[in-house]
């Protein structure tokens, strides 16, 4: 499957609290909630789903996603 350019919500500890992929054309800012951060990475668009659902976490240390 294809690369999609995506935003990444995590907290603190790395833990995926969503995943924002806006259109390519379209203008958009993903905003976090109190103690979130946005991460912005290319991303295997058949991979977002296990990644929302808890299987990967953003490792902050390393700039990258891995599996949990």
């Amino acid at each position: 499957m294809a690369k999609v350019r995506a935003s990444i919500v995590h907290d603190e500890t790395g833990r995926i609290v969503s995943i924002a992929r806006p259109s390519k054309d379209a203008k958009a800012i993903t905003l976090s909630g109190n103690g979130h951060s946005v991460f912005e990475t290319e991303l295997e668009e058949d991979k977002i789903p296990e990644m929302v659902a808890g299987s990967h976490r953003v490792d902050l240390a390393k700039k990258t996603v891995v599996s949990c």
